[in-house]
């Protein structure tokens, strides 16, 4: 019985389209959602460049971790006014948490799955990015080779043709 979905949103223009599936399984099982998106570590060509053209004062700034909760927090809540006032379905009263977490995403997707109980993953099969023709990506692959719990693959596609748009984040009634 499923009584907990972990959503790992990526935010693309994919998301709006996963959410259309993540409403039929909460919908038809009367499941809670938990909504997680993973920030990536900052990069090191990112990090290179706050460490040899910044001040002190910028690296410090850049590098405090209060700056990065509050940025984290700060997503959250986009997340959170995405999900209620998305055009396509209203998963809003199914959502039970909305995690922003850093990290690498297959890791932290695994780790939230089993720290918050889940009964199933769903993921897409690959970012808004991927345009090289892999079936999978990176994040979808490592996580249907590693979860202890069933995957719900969403197959992705041009979010241009299924959306009418560009690669943006979770369309919303007033875009």
């Amino acid at each position: 019985m499923i009584k907990k979905i972990l959503f790992a949103a990526d935010l693309s223009a994919f998301t709006s389209h996963s959410l259309i599936h993540v409403e039929a399984i909460a919908k038809q099982f009367d499941a809670k959602v938990f909504v997680l998106h993973v920030v990536r570590p900052l990069g090191e060509l990112a990090a290179a460049v706050v460490e040899s053209h910044c001040s002190q004062n910028a690296k410090n700034e850049v590098l405090q971790v209060v700056r990065v909760e509050g940025l984290l927090e700060n997503i959250r809540q986009d997340v959170i006014a995405a999900l209620h006032t998305n055009i396509y379905v209203d998963v809003s009263h199914y959502v039970d948490e909305v995690m922003v977490e850093p990290g690498e995403p297959a890791s932290v997707i695994l780790y939230e799955a089993e720290r918050s109980g889940a009964d199933i993953i769903v993921v897409g099969s690959h970012g808004a990015e991927a345009i090289d023709g892999r079936l999978l990506g990176s994040v979808a692959y490592k996580v249907l080779q590693l979860a202890k719990v069933p995957v719900f693959m969403i197959p992705m596609m041009n979010p241009a043709n299924i959306l009418g748009m560009g690669p943006t984040l979770i369309p919303t009634r007033d875009s």
